[in-house]
């Protein structure tokens, strides 16, 4: 999600620490469930600079073995 956003121009930040039990009654976040971290997305009041021509993903990552073609589903 984050290089996407980011080649679209949208930062990201990735972070962990956050006060677990506000989140969950904020969001509504079941007990049985554990935050590990959270992203935050926003636009940059300034243009991205070095902003790249990403490969797809089926192009980098693979299924099981290296080399074999990603399957998703």
């Amino acid at each position: 999600m984050q290089l996407v956003a980011w080649s679209e121009g949208v930062g990201s930040c990735i972070y962990t620490g956050v006060k677990e039990r506000e989140m969950k009654k904020e969001y509504n976040i079941p007990e049985n469930l554990t935050i590990a971290a959270v992203i935050g997305f926003g636009c940059p009041k300034r243009k991205i600079k070095g902003l790249k021509n990403r490969k797809e993903l089926s192009e980098i990552v693979f299924s099981e073995r290296y080399g074999e073609k990603l399957r998703l589903l």
